[in-house]
């Protein structure tokens, strides 16, 4: 137990720059928007539903905004039902 804390307190321990967080950052965010934009692609009717409850509040661009929290919300959107989207 003690060898374990004390890997566990190097770890910890090790410096890591504001930068250096946001560059992981930014290359996990990569396949997260690959996978969000694929999954956009052929969930068509998901995309839909979310342009409608959009198209109330910004009429002009409703169709890139669910294209674009499709890609952003594909977790939850996985998880949810479509109920809850209607």
């Amino acid at each position: 137990m003690d060898d374990l804390m004390t890997r566990v307190r190097r770890v910890l321990n090790y410096k890591v720059s504001i930068e250096a967080l946001i560059e992981v950052a930014m290359w996990l965010a990569v396949p997260h928007l690959i996978i969000g934009l694929t999954w956009a692609f052929f969930h068509p009717d998901a995309v839909l539903q979310l342009e409608v409850q959009l198209d109330r509040i910004l009429p002009a661009g409703a169709d890139v905004g669910a294209y674009v929290i499709a890609a952003l919300l594909w977790p939850a959107l996985l998880v949810l039902p479509p109920l809850c989207m209607a």
